[in-house]
């Protein structure tokens, strides 16, 4: 994986204080630029990236004529890669751990409908809940490319719904999917994209670091 990185990664990579989280980071943007080489069809090595103002990796020219568009999460020893075509897409995954301060941060971050929706959920769920809708949330953002600048309250992921549904003024919901993932026990994770999909085809990975 290591002989994948460009300079910059490299440099990136020598400020790391603990030689594990240095390999977790070689390992996982390897993993990036050898998926991103196979729907390129190119070696990984020479897969080349642009920055957004909050930056978000997207991929430079003339790879962007490709329409090719992707994002990725990581959390504990988890990463998670989102690929798409023609289309923005966001992907978040979480690990599983306790938010005693759950409804408080609802009340911050989450709209009227969310928050009204985690205060239903039994006590010993609350953590899982709040994770459950924050995973949604970070996903949609992230498709929008503005990090955690966008506006949190404004918006709803209706995640509760059958298919989960987007509720937002500035971004119609019938052209926004909002997906539930199956990751491994013990975490949550979520992917949207910008244009409605049928379905999502997900694959494992495993990495011994």
């Amino acid at each position: 994986m290591e002989q994948t990185l460009t300079a910059d990664e490299w440099e990136r990579l020598r400020r790391f204080h603990f030689a594990r989280v240095a390999r977790r980071y070689a390992v996982r943007r390897g993993v990036l630029r050898h998926l991103l080489g196979r729907y390129l069809s190119i070696p990984p090595s020479e897969v080349s990236f642009v920055y957004g103002p909050q930056q978000k990796p997207a991929l430079a020219e003339p790879l962007a004529k490709t329409g090719l568009h992707f994002n990725l999460s990581d959390s504990g020893e988890l990463a998670v890669y989102a690929f798409a075509v023609e289309q923005a897409i966001g992907v978040d995954i979480e690990d599983h751990r306790d938010y005693p301060d759950a409804r408080q941060l609802a009340q911050r971050f989450f709209s009227p409908a969310e928050t009204a929706w985690l205060s239903q959920q039994p006590d010993e769920q609350i953590s899982l809940a709040f994770l459950r809708c924050w995973t949604c949330k970070e996903a949609v953002v992230k498709a929008l490319g503005d990090g955690l600048m966008a506006p949190l309250q404004e918006f709803t992921v209706a995640h509760w719904q059958t298919p989960p549904g987007l509720i937002w003024p500035t971004a119609p919901a019938g052209k926004w999917s909002v997906h539930l993932l199956n990751p491994p026990a013990h975490f949550s994770a979520a992917l949207t994209v910008t244009s409605p999909i049928a379905a999502i085809h997900e694959q494992h990975f495993h990495f011994r670091l």
